[in-house]
């Protein structure tokens, strides 16, 4: 029988006698709880109402002894009571004479229940015969739980007993089943592991019986088979061994033409020299790079001329590598390695293909693609032999340069023009400059010459005029003839003690003091400039945080109505209240907040907070608000208008927003289809500081704005110079012609208003009315006089003057 089946069927009997004990202690328990259930049911619930019952009447039958009016009626009612706990415990008595006590009980207590309580002597003898009854029935209840008890002791016993007896039959029966397994499969197992350990000990004629088909016939059968292979592997290895010795010759000669082969198919050349200095081994390459050599020849032979004569330098016992470039234009890597017992071994690499690749590789990470001039790489490199230079008294100036225009030729001819045009710019730099200096592109259209061993600052100045020079005549790329110039920021390394990137950090703030200042020009550092780029980074970070710290607040300048001298509305002013800069000026800020791309929060907040200041204003009062052109780069502008005006519930008729001519030229479509849906909302559209940018009068034509503003650099010119009112004069007379409303901003005295009003101007304001106010005084400032024939304060008192 297989060990598995043994096995299985062991596991079986031993399950088989584990259920038969659980059931068998199932029943043990299940009789045992039945037992304990009948005590509490029969027992115990017996005697608690039989008690409950006598309880009952015993309250009774004080409180009828007590007397007083209603003791007849307590007893009375407690009488069913006592009756239902008499019926339950008769139903659980234990025994016969239990439940005839309980029966006497019930019917005594019904008797009592029929006759008249009034009768108090009848009634005390009957519940005196019912109490005696009641211990009674006590004292049998009493005894029939004894006896019960006693019975239940007898059974837990016998139980016990039981249980024991099957528990010591069950191990008995696991241990003959355990024995029995054991005789069956153990000796079988000593007799397979005694032929192992035989066979693995070198033994391989071993006499195995096999007997049986179980798992042990098996093992004695495999064993057997294994020392059969084992002794017949044995047998070939010793065959193959009188083999190898009689074809060892043979083998050799075949590893010497593999060597061959090796040798001849390697990318080196090599030649192996014994202890006397003759050749002993070369291969097909160093044949190939030097000429076939003769055996047994010495080094001096094998490279006979004076131009091979530089592959011999190692001559040592050390092991030595070096380069050697030859006259013909080879680079070739040498290895030379000594070898025990004397002599020496080398190879000999021709890495004329890899240096070339590897010069490539770092001139292409040393200058920019484009052009082939020097890229920031270089530059560093450069800068730091060029300063260590400077410290020894050498001249040296550092010069970047920023293309005008480019973008403009990128964005209109396209990204192959713009290249091409920084060849030629490239081109051009190269002819200006001297051999020792170094042109460098930084990126992008950003340029940098480093200038060395001149005079400073005089010759830095004049390099700087020749490449303004040189960059000024039309390029002609193809065959567009490209305009555009250069501004340029120069900085002199004063004794070479800044690095590469204060240097170039320094001469890029002079470039953008060339380029503010009008482009097309040259600008040396200067120390200040530093200190303003810090100012200005200062700033910024300040900017950043104004509006979240409630830093900006808007005051308010009258509209004036030039005909009628009333107040027609007010321009809304951003300020910024800095806590340690005071008031910041807005053509400080302003620019600045455009340039970091905060001005968009910034002009949302102004545009929220002016409507929700003007809805509060009487009347039709309007205010005005200007708009950043970066503002206009939201599409959804129109949108936040009417989100605005529904949230301050102002009248999109008295909100008017102000644009410059300079938003005209971004993107005129996009700008003009957003000005048309503003104006679709009813909201007024004013051109602010007309006359100073473009003053396209296409724009006039393309979208019918509803107000001109007349810069105030006219205005103040307008009593001095007669170009000022003639453009005065022809701007209001082109808005009257047009249908819109002209504003003159900045009047300061009454002589410009009366000239204002001769020419037909419509509205105007400036100081000579009011200064801009916080919101807080508006309510005060249109009380104190601002409206038709009132004149209580002094701006009042200008109007009614003016009027």
């Amino acid at each position: 029988m297989p060990i598995r089946l043994k096995i299985l069927l062991a596991c079986l009997g031993l399950t088989a006698l584990t259920l038969a004990l659980g059931g068998y202690t199932r029943t043990a328990q299940k009789e045992l709880g039945d037992v304990a259930i009948r005590i509490y049911d029969d027992a115990f619930l017996a005697v608690s109402y039989l008690r409950s019952a006598q309880n009952n009447l015993v309250r009774s039958e004080a409180s009828f002894l007590r007397g007083g009016p209603d003791s007849e009626e307590a007893l009375a009612a407690a009488l069913p009571d006592v009756l239902e706990d008499l019926e339950v415990a008769k139903a659980r008595a234990m025994s016969e004479a239990g439940r005839r006590s309980t029966a006497q009980l019930a019917e005594d207590v019904t008797e009592l229940a029929r006759q008249s309580l009034q009768d108090r002597d009848a009634t005390l003898a009957t519940l005196n015969r019912i109490e005696d009854r009641f211990q009674t029935a006590v004292e049998i209840f009493a005894g029939d739980g004894f006896r019960y008890r006693r019975s239940v002791g007898e059974i837990v016993e016998r139980s016990a007993r039981r249980t024991w007896f099957a528990i010591l039959f069950s191990v008995l029966v696991a241990l003959v089943i355990t024995v029995v397994l054991t005789r069956s499969i153990v000796p079988a197992l000593r007799r397979a592991v005694a032929i192992a350990d035989a066979i693995a000990e070198g033994r391989l004629e071993n006499r195995i019986p096999i007997r049986g088909g179980g798992e042990t016939g098996q093992l004695l059968r495999a064993l057997s088979t294994m020392q059969n292979s084992i002794a017949a592997s044995l047998a070939r290895i010793r065959a193959l061994m009188r083999e190898q010795e009689s074809s060892h010759a043979g083998k050799i000669a075949a590893q010497h033409a593999q060597l061959d082969a090796a040798l001849n198919n390697m990318t080196q050349g090599l030649c192996l020299f014994d202890a006397n200095r003759q050749l002993v081994v070369s291969n097909h390459r160093f044949a190939e790079m030097f000429g076939p050599p003769a055996p047994g020849a010495a080094p001096e032979a094998v490279f006979p001329t004076p131009e091979l004569a530089s592959l011999l330098m190692g001559r040592g016992t050390a092991q030595e590598v070096f380069q050697c470039d030859l006259p013909d234009g080879r680079s070739v890597a040498v290895s030379r390695q000594p070898v025990a017992g004397g002599g020496w071994v080398t190879t000999y690499e021709d890495v004329t293909e890899r240096r070339r690749a590897e010069a490539k590789l770092s001139f292409m990470a040393h200058h920019d693609a484009l052009t082939g001039l020097p890229n920031r790489v270089m530059f560093r490199e450069h800068m730091e032999h060029a300063l260590g230079r400077a410290r020894r008294g050498h001249g040296l100036a550092v010069l970047t340069l920023d293309l005008d225009q480019f973008k403009a030729v990128n964005d209109t001819l396209g990204h192959s023009v713009g290249d091409g045009l920084l060849c030629a710019v490239a081109g051009r730099l190269l002819g200006c400059v001297r051999d020792s200096d170094l042109v460098v592109r930084l990126g992008g259209d950003e340029f940098a010459v480093v200038q060395e061993q001149a005079v400073q600052p005089q010759d830095a100045a004049a390099l700087a005029r020749r490449l303004i020079e040189a960059l000024a005549p039309p390029f002609l790329i193809e065959e567009h003839q490209v305009v555009i110039g250069t501004s340029i920021g120069i900085v002199l390394a004063n004794g070479g003690e800044d690095g590469p990137d204060a240097l170039l950090k320094s001469a890029d703030l002079a470039l953008y003091r060339a380029k503010a200042e009008g482009r097309g020009t040259f600008r040396f550092f200067e120390a200040e400039m530093d200190a303003l780029a810090q100012a200005r980074r200062s700033l910024e970070l300040d900017l950043r945080r104004a509006l979240v710290l409630n830093q900006f607040e808007l005051f308010y300048q009258p509209l004036v109505d030039a005909t009628h001298s009333v107040i027609t509305g007010f321009e809304a002013l951003l300020r910024w209240n800095h806590p340690e800069r005071g008031m910041v000026s807005p053509a400080l800020f302003i620019p600045l907040a455009e340039e970091i791309g905060v001005i968009e929060q910034i002009g949302g907040w102004v545009l929220r907070r002016a409507c929700q200041d003007a809805a509060g204003w009487p009347g039709t009062l309007k205010v005005a608000v200007n708009l950043s052109p970066v503002q206009f780069r939201n599409r959804d502008l129109a949108k936040e208008v009417t989100a605005v005006l529904a949230a301050t519930r102002l009248p999109a008729c008295r909100l008017e927003l102000e644009i410059t001519e300079s938003l005209l030229l971004q993107d005129s479509e996009g700008v003009l289809a957003i000005l048309h849906e503003m104006r679709a909302l009813g909201v007024r559209i004013a051109m602010d500081d007309f006359g100073t940018g473009y003053s396209s009068l296409s724009y006039l034509r393309r979208f019918p704005f509803d107000k001109i503003k007349i810069d105030q650099s006219f205005i103040r010119g307008l009593a001095e110079n007669e170009d000022c009112g003639a453009i005065v004069r022809a701007v209001i007379g082109l808005g009257r012609s047009l249908g819109m409303a002209v504003n003159a901003e900045g009047v300061e005295t009454a002589e410009q208003l009366e000239a204002l009003r001769v020419e037909g101007c419509s509205e105007v304001q400036g100081y000579f009315f009011s200064k801009p106010r916080p919101a807080g005084e508006i309510a005060g400032l249109l009380q104190g006089g601002f409206g038709p024939g009132s004149a209580d304060s002094s701006t009042g008192a200008v109007l009614a003057e003016a009027s």
